[in-house]
């Protein structure tokens, strides 16, 4: 799975570099100093970008995964899992959802298990911090991929975006256009686009 990553991401990265679109791809990190501890899969797949990100999300490589020093640093917090490392989180402005430009940092985040691995994503977490009784929680917590490879290459990447941006924002949010200027009557998430050009994605 990871080399079908890397072709994915070095797919989009030249479909990007020959298009205008509002997207981002960062480039690769060697990770030296990476924790022992970490992840594999996570830091494996952030060895292939630093970033990536478009109008309705951006991942970014955590601190948790640059260095020992990072690690050590996350919070201590008891709560019903392990205290999450964030991929990525979602991306809100009224640009992004009108023009198709890239947005701010808001919402919810996209979580790691630092001691499974598993990508998952909590719709309220303040709400699940909250608790400790499952069964109350249970239904705001959506299991995505079972480690971080898995998740960029198929639901970032790949095929199942589409399901990422349904689960977090929405399904309207896939039909939406641009309103106004040069672009107008394309789909407002560039990033969308980006996969439909690097064809890993059918055209909507």
């Amino acid at each position: 799975m990871l080399e079908e990553l890397r072709s994915r991401v070095e797919r989009c990265r030249a479909a990007a570099a020959e298009s205008d679109l509002a997207v981002e791809i960062g480039p690769p990190l060697a990770l030296p100093e990476a924790p022992a501890d970490a992840p594999p899969a996570a830091v494996a797949a952030f060895r292939l970008f630093e970033s990536a990100g478009g109008p309705l999300f951006r991942f970014e490589c955590p601190d948790e995964l640059r260095s020992i020093e990072g690690w050590r640093a996350r919070p201590d917090v008891e709560m019903l899992l392990p205290m999450p490392i964030d991929l990525g989180w979602e991306m809100w402005s009224w640009q992004s959802l009108t023009r198709g430009r890239l947005g701010v940092r808001g919402g919810e985040g996209i979580s790691l298990d630092p001691v499974t691995g598993d990508v998952y994503y909590v719709e309220d977490w303040a709400w699940f911090q909250r608790n400790i009784d499952w069964e109350v929680v249970k239904e705001i917590h959506h299991p995505i991929a079972p480690d971080a490879v898995t998740f960029f290459a198929d639901w970032v990447f790949g095929p199942r975006y589409p399901e990422l941006v349904s689960l977090v924002l929405g399904p309207g949010l896939l039909e939406h256009r641009i309103r106004k200027g040069r672009n107008k009557g394309e789909l407002t998430d560039a990033w969308l686009r980006l996969l439909q050009r690097a064809e890993l994605l059918q055209d909507r």
